[in-house]
């Protein structure tokens, strides 16, 4: 059941019900609650425009995958309008930012396009409606409503972004959903907007942007995600939590992939802290190291020949590595197999720098092994 907001609240509530309020209404799909312009014509419906697309997934800076974007070559889609009275549609499309779409270059972020025909009258007469104006002292639920991408297309295939309706609160009207959904589903699409995986990564089960072998110490993990990422926006690239206690077993391996990374040392700030509104340095120090710390980008990836698989049972019982901080630019990740199964532990090994190895704690690896990832 969603919180009912009292009428009378702190200034910290009246901060967070505005910013609901005017996050909703900024959405895409959301209407000004006055003022709505008449929708635009354009030559087609064009769900991939570069400025409808929800980027819920945020990559550091310099440690963004190598991204194709096919949006580069779309122009903006025009603002969400009221449908003018001349104005026949023959389709609708629905465009949902969600999903995901492979091909031969990889796993691509993708749109789905919903098509829906048939009696358009009860849907325009809600896309009629007015936005209600938000009241003083306006209560509202708190939680925030998506909503997809709203074109109308026409017999010769013009088209244009249509505006929902919304309440008080910054919600859509459910005239609106109603309306749609008693027009025929006849078409379901995905379209790629940006690649997100390449192909050599996602055939390898490679994550695109992966934490130095550093934060095995730091933060008491030992990976990565174990297995090849879904492509969903928002998905989780940092590493799996493990107890710090727990020591890994790779005897009985018979086979590993290694993912070979490279550091971009501008991910780093100098300080490693965070700062308050009022320029003091935050106590919540371990948080700070954790937003400042390098990550990695993809390289390339390649299988452990047997001898060097052979080395990795030994891997955590070798010899304590001392400590270190030289510079890192390179490091693998090796993703030891048994029987066929990939286990969920992998082995991170710094390719320059200190050249340490992690396991539970960090050793100092075989030189055969080291060797195999230098080759």
């Amino acid at each position: 059941m969603a919180l009912q907001l009292p009428v009378r609240f702190t200034l910290a509530g009246a901060v967070t019900l505005a910013l609901l309020l005017s996050g909703c209404a900024g959405l895409p799909g959301y209407p000004a609650a006055t003022g709505t312009p008449v929708a635009q014509l354009v030559a087609g419906v064009d769900c991939q425009a570069p400025n409808l697309k929800n980027e819920w997934m945020v990559f550091r800076e310099g440690a963004a995958p190598p991204q194709t974007d096919l949006t580069a070559t779309h122009p903006d889609a025009p603002e969400p309008g009221m449908v003018p009275a001349d104005f026949e549609p023959v389709a609708a499309y629905l465009c949902t930012f969600s999903g995901s779409v492979d091909d031969d270059q990889g796993r691509w972020a993708a749109v789905t396009v919903e098509t829906r025909t048939g009696d358009f009258g009860p849907l325009l007469s809600a896309l009629a409606e007015p936005s209600d104006e938000a009241g003083f002292n306006q209560a509202c639920t708190a939680d925030m409503e998506f909503v997809p991408e709203l074109w109308l297309e026409n017999a010769p295939g013009e088209a244009m972004r249509v505006a929902w309706p919304s309440t008080a609160c910054g919600k859509t009207k459910r005239a609106t959903w109603k309306a749609l959904e008693k027009l025929a589903l006849t078409g379901t699409v995905k379209l790629p907007l940006v690649l997100e995986i390449t192909r050599p990564a996602l055939d390898a089960g490679c994550v695109m942007s992966a934490g130095t072998p550093e934060q095995s110490l730091q933060f008491g993990v030992t990976g990565l995600p174990t297995s090849t990422t879904t492509g969903e926006v928002g998905e989780n690239i940092l590493p799996v939590p493990v107890p710090p206690a727990e020591v890994v077993s790779y005897e009985g391996v018979d086979g590993a992939s290694v993912c070979f990374y490279t550091v971009d040392p501008t991910t780093a700030s100098e300080s490693g802290k965070l700062r308050d509104g009022d320029g003091m340095e935050s106590s919540n120090h371990a948080l700070g190291s954790m937003l400042t710390l390098p990550f990695g980008t993809f390289d390339s990836a390649t299988i452990l020949g047997a001898d060097a698989t052979a080395l990795l049972p030994a891997a955590a019982s070798a010899l304590p590595a001392p400590e270190c901080t030289a510079d890192l630019t390179r490091f693998a990740v090796i993703w030891p197999q048994r029987a066929g199964t990939r286990l969920d532990s992998p082995i991170q090994v710094e390719l320059d720098g200190c050249r340490r190895l992690f396991a539970s704690a960090a050793f100092v690896p075989a030189p055969a092994l080291l060797a195999a990832l230098d080759g």
